[in-house]
């Protein structure tokens, strides 16, 4: 009987993350929810409340006053597990609760996610990939 290594296991890992699919299917319609029943805006890591607000280029929570720069990102990657893989300006607006489609725009865009359309039809596509190469682990 061989011993299985750890180089083995890290091969077999990296083997079975790359053939992996993910599930795609409705969560609302699995849970038999309606998209209006999602509590929306950008959520605190600090304290899963909905109360961070933009202040000076960042989020900072009006809960607990903790701050992150890269809260709406998480708030994305919500968006797309629940929702679409896709999102425009106005569904990202909608979601986070920003009133400005400009500061929408500079954050969609200061993301470099890929997107289809122009100007007012944009879409910005959202993929499961580009949030697993971020540095965020989600919720704390």
């Amino acid at each position: 009987m061989q011993k299985v290594t750890d180089r083995d296991i890290k091969k077999l890992s990296r083997a079975i993350t790359k053939k992996h699919i993910p599930a795609n299917y409705n969560i609302l319609k699995y849970y038999d929810m309606d998209i209006k029943e999602i509590i929306t805006g950008i959520q605190c890591p600090a304290c899963s409340r909905f109360s961070m607000k933009r202040v000076r280029g960042t989020r900072k929570c009006s809960s607990c006053q903790s701050a992150d720069k890269e809260a709406h990102i998480r708030t994305l990657h919500d968006y797309l597990l629940l929702i679409s893989s896709s999102i425009t300006n106005q569904q990202f607006r909608e979601f986070t609760h920003l009133s400005s489609s400009n500061i929408a725009k500079k954050l969609l865009t200061g993301m470099k996610l890929p997107y289809s359309g122009s100007f007012k039809d944009r879409s910005c596509q959202l993929s499961a990939d580009f949030f697993e190469g971020l540095h965020f682990t989600g919720r704390k």
